[in-house]
């Protein structure tokens, strides 16, 4: 079976330009991204919509029915364009043996985990409605060796450790909880997810024991404990990422102002990368879909290039899987193909400012294999 999409607008992971392709897929994998000379069994015309990798959503909650928090990534690839779930320490060593085998292992979507220090990664969320107690009562519960051992026992399902670290999750011991996470990254050799939110501790204080290939996820949360101050991102901030420390979205049900977003692009500091933080609280609104988190952020003033890649390309180097983050030819498919629909359109952020849009980037077409579909069509 030959598939060939037509007239493609793709971006260049290199150059970041974008480019005018068709692409070709030859029983399930990628023949020839740019001109395709073969005779094709199925000829889809995208009509200069964008094409790109399955979306890639950094921070997501897909723990379905063994937490709180969980949403089905099956339904969510079904109905939008992402393909890679990356569970945001939804599981702890105590339990992320569950996860994987109901879960990860059953998904048609691709998920992994950043697991979290807490052993029972996060159990209390939602008590009493949309109130949260953290993970870590005691500092105990950050167990280390159980952790390393975890992702030692499971590298291909585990990409990191996550930590939060705020006034309603474990607040009341400051950063010894993220300090334990580091720790633990440290000697199990990957990347440290790291939660901010209200004080304390402050972002400053977190963002200094952050390293190259660490995550600050929630960047552009509201005040208080915003990265600007002013008209300006903080030194602290700005050095972080100087220092290769990505900087992520994290929209979440309370972790995404349209107001700090604004001050933080005008100051020309954009997001590496954007993502849902969705879950069981922040599915229905204001996140919805990485697409429409992509919207959001296209409208405050980045590019439909730069959106693209912050949710393909950027997220996938993150996690050390950069096979998800580019169409290569000779790999298996998962792409799709995402338009700009006409129209205004009326989107929230986490602290309940509204704004208008010039259009909704939505998914058109969604190529698996030799499987094409149109998400949200069944």
């Amino acid at each position: 079976m030959y598939i060939k999409i037509a007239d493609c607008r793709m971006v260049d992971t290199r150059s970041r330009k974008v480019e005018r392709v068709d692409i070709g897929v030859k029983d399930g994998v990628v023949d020839a991204v740019g001109e395709v000379k073969a005779k094709a069994d199925k000829a889809l015309d995208a009509h200069g919509d964008y094409v790109s990798p399955a979306l890639v959503d950094l921070h997501s909650h897909v723990y379905h029915l063994g937490t709180s928090l969980g949403v089905d990534a099956d339904e969510i690839a079904r109905s939008w364009g992402t393909g890679v779930f990356v569970d945001a320490g939804s599981s702890g060593a105590g339990n992320f043996a569950g996860f994987r085998d109901h879960v990860i292992r059953r998904s048609g979507a691709k998920i992994y985990a950043f697991l979290n220090i807490g052993f029972g990664g996060i159990p209390f969320f939602g008590i009493h409605g949309d109130q949260q107690a953290g993970e870590i009562p005691d500092i105990r519960v950050a167990d280390e060796d159980a952790c390393a051992d975890c992702i030692e026992r499971n590298r291909g399902d585990i990409v990191g450790v996550k930590v939060r670290v705020s006034e309603n999750a474990n607040g009341t011991l400051g950063v010894e909880p993220l300090k334990a996470a580091r720790r633990c990254a440290r000697r199990a050799k990957v990347p440290l997810m790291v939660h901010f939110g209200r004080p304390q501790p402050t972002v400053k204080e977190v963002v200094s024991l952050l390293d190259k290939g660490d995550i600050l996820t929630h960047a552009f949360r509201a005040e208080p404990n915003s990265i600007v101050e002013g008209g300006h991102v903080l030194r602290e901030i700005a050095a972080a990422r100087k220092r290769g420390v990505v900087m992520d979205i994290g929209h979440g049900s309370g972790s995404f102002s349209f107001d700090t977003a604004r001050r933080a692009l005008a100051d020309g500091f954009k997001p590496d990368t954007i993502s849902t933080d969705i879950h069981t609280l922040s599915l229905a609104d204001p996140v919805v879909s990485l697409e429409t988190t992509m919207t959001k952020l296209l409208g405050l003033g980045m590019s439909m290039a730069e959106v693209v890649l912050a949710a393909t390309y950027s997220p996938a180097a993150a996690i050390g899987r950069p096979e998800h983050g580019s169409i290569t030819v000779g790999r298996p498919a998962d792409l799709v193909t995402l338009s700009l629909s006409a129209g205004r359109k009326k989107l929230r952020d986490a602290a309940g400012e509204a704004m208008e849009f010039d259009g909704e980037i939505r998914p058109v077409l969604r190529l698996k294999g030799n499987r094409v579909s149109r998400p949200g069509a069944g």
